[in-house]
């Protein structure tokens, strides 16, 4: 009787945490419709709010810390906001993406999103930033391409980030050309994992096509 009580116990856990485990994919796969249909700041600030209530809901997972980062990015990217508002939009992005290193420690797609914000925080006040962000931007880039030499968006953003960087600091189209082309041959052989970063092939198409 003991043993059977066990095993209806142990039936009752596993039910329970496939329950748990497919509702959060589900929640997920919701927030990744929302991305995908983005269009507008407002768009990327709700679908930020949405991974937020998740990220809350499920503390230990990182991509929703990492989504929540994503969104802020591409609110502030779009956006038309004072330099202030940016920074604060900028600076939570981080916060979050930060959450997520916690979480996963020497991840590449967390480090090439950290590598994106870090330029974009700099781009709100490039004479005052340069010298200190640009060089922290591209150690980001860099990590992520040692942290996994497949992953494309570490190369997207190396290459995005010499591509904007003035010849005189060590950027130009002529030095983002080969890592761009590199991006893109790695974006043509990538395969995007479950619920797993997957975005920024048509940037890397379109930043090379701007090299040439």
């Amino acid at each position: 009787m003991k043993t059977i009580q066990f095993i209806a116990i142990l039936f009752l856990i596993s039910f329970t945490s496939f329950a748990q485990a497919d509702k959060f994919t589900t929640a997920m796969q919701k927030g990744l419709v929302m991305i995908d249909s983005a269009k507008t700041p407002d768009d990327y600030t709700a679908a930020g709010n949405y991974f937020e209530r998740i990220a809350t809901a499920e503390p230990k997972q990182w991509l929703p810390q990492y989504y929540v980062a994503f969104n802020n990015l591409c609110a502030a990217l779009l956006g038309k906001q004072d330099a202030e508002t940016k920074d604060a939009i900028y600076d939570k992005a981080m916060q979050y993406v930060e959450k997520a290193d916690a979480l996963i420690p020497n991840n590449s797609e967390v480090y090439a999103l950290k590598s994106y914000i870090t330029f974009m925080k700099m781009a709100v006040a490039p004479q005052a930033r340069a010298m200190s962000m640009i060089p922290k931007a591209t150690a980001f880039a860099e990590k992520a391409i040692s942290l996994n030499p497949e992953n494309p968006r570490a190369y997207l953003m190396k290459g995005q980030n010499l591509f904007y960087t003035p010849e005189m600091f060590g950027g130009g189209k002529d030095k983002a050309k080969p890592v761009l082309t590199t991006a893109v041959a790695k974006f043509e052989n990538f395969k995007a994992i479950g619920l797993e970063p997957n975005w920024g092939k048509n940037r890397a198409k379109t930043l090379l096509q701007q090299s040439n």
